[in-house]
């Protein structure tokens, strides 16, 4: 990580007697912990690569080569001379060891039904017929190394569309047992959340992926004070949400992390967040279990709404991490460094079990955290039965923060930021840069310890 991010561990410090302050997603420490392991992270960006038409040439290729993810989702449906985007792109995935998303889309559909599929638009398909589409998307990508699950839904909110889903995971279960299926949504907007995580998650019986999507840096949020922490609340608790709806079910989820800006008109309806705030987001999902971190968007330009008779009702623009060009925008660098710790942290959390998450914000006296002197989120990760590490994630985007951890019962004894040490001790001193998060390991204080 960069040097400016390391933290230090103090040798003394002056006791200042603030008192505890946790609370985790279940407002207790009785969360049960996760029953998958992490498994590896994903590292994902969310096409496509142009908006009206498709830009893949070796220049932009390159960019999203060095970009350092693993794996893409999504791109329109375009063809030239070297086959569809879908071909060209998952030949390219395939080349560099990535993953990749495929979905179904019916012939008929519109450009904006393109991520509303066969799996929530309830498109009358009965057993047989949904088994040759199945099938069908199976036989299609089967033989490419990229081809990692299926997109099923996407912001399909309605009641009504869950059975749908339900018979769609089923089958892909019973074709495709190997891959999981993925929806899209803001888990706070389903009609039922409760019964639309039955259909994904429970219908199958596999490790289905569920993809948060909530975009709070909106035109007039600050950089900083009350209100910026706010909408910092309401990212964080609908990650909680997800955390909460996740328990005891056979599921990962993934944080899809805003790094676009968006004019709606003459309006900003989202500014472009800074890299803090982009570390950020990615520190509090990966504190409330995000096994995944996706971000949206690539690519920059126009996209034209339509009504049904052709006219234009409204244009937004779109800058991403590359612009209409594909050459890097500002925070292209910042997203190739988060990506850069993401594959130095995964091997690290691949094999954990995601136990909640204490708080800074909220009082709550619990048997892990003593004291916390700073604003912050840990994640708390162990072996499925005890905790051994904890993610803490500075929730100050506009500056550095000097964090003091204290202990009840266990001892700081390995911290990941180039930084290895054995102190024996209940407290660290972090140095925590804007937004930044670090993984600490912690054991079982012995008596000789002190």
């Amino acid at each position: 990580m960069r040097p400016c991010s390391r933290f230090v561990v103090l040798c003394a410090l002056v006791l200042m007697g603030l008192s505890c302050r946790a609370v985790n997603p279940t407002a207790s420490l009785d969360y049960t912990p996760s029953t998958l392991a992490m498994g590896p992270l994903w590292i994902a960006t969310w096409l496509p690569a142009g908006m009206n038409d498709f830009r893949f040439e070796p220049q932009n290729r390159d960019y999203l080569a060095r970009l350092g993810v693993n794996a893409v989702q999504w791109l329109q449906r375009h063809r030239d001379d070297r086959g569809t985007a879908e071909e060209q792109l998952m030949r390219f995935a395939s080349d560099r060891g990535w993953q990749m998303l495929a979905y179904y889309e019916p012939h008929d559909f519109s450009p904006y039904d393109k991520l509303h599929n066969w799996a929530t638009r309830g498109d009358g398909l009965n057993s047989d017929s949904l088994r040759v589409v199945v099938e069908g998307v199976y036989r299609q990508w089967n033989a490419n190394s990229a081809f990692a699950g299926y997109l099923v839904g996407h912001e399909d909110y309605r009641l009504a569309q869950y059975a749908s889903l339900a018979e769609v995971v089923d089958m892909i279960a019973l074709i495709d047992a190997d891959r999981p299926a993925y929806s899209v949504g803001r888990l706070r907007d389903y009609e039922d959340p409760s019964a639309f995580f039955d259909a994904l998650f429970d219908s199958g019986g596999t490790d289905n992926v569920f993809q948060q999507e909530h975009y709070v840096f909106r035109g007039g949020v600050p950089v900083e004070g009350s209100s910026f922490q706010r909408r910092i609340n309401l990212l964080a608790d609908g990650f909680d949400e997800v955390a909460r709806g996740l328990e005891g079910r056979l599921g990962h989820w993934h944080a899809i992390v805003q790094v676009q800006s968006e004019m709606r008109g003459t309006q900003v309806y989202y500014r472009k967040p800074t890299p803090a705030e982009i570390r950020l987001q990615v520190g509090l999902g990966l504190s409330r279990g995000a096994s995944g971190i996706v971000y949206f968007l690539y690519s920059s330009g126009v996209e034209e709404l339509r009504d049904n008779g052709g006219s234009v009702v409204e244009t937004r623009v779109y800058e991403g991490l590359v612009d209409v060009n594909g050459l890097p925008t500002s925070n292209y660098a910042a997203v190739q460094q988060i990506n850069s710790d993401l594959r130095a942290l995964s091997p690290k959390l691949e094999t954990l079990h995601f136990h909640g998450t204490l708080s800074s914000r909220l009082l709550l006296q619990n048997s892990l955290i003593r004291r916390v002197d700073g604003e912050v989120e840990v994640g708390l990760f162990g072996d499925g039965q005890r905790i051994s590490h904890i993610l803490v994630v500075n929730r100050w985007a506009h500056s550095a923060q000097q964090v003091r951890l204290e202990l009840s019962e266990h001892s700081v004894s390995y911290a990941m930021a180039g930084v290895e040490y054995d102190q024996k001790k209940n407290w660290v001193v972090l140095e925590l840069a804007a937004g930044d998060f670090h993984l600490l390991r912690i054991e079982q204080r012995s008596s000789e310890d002190g």
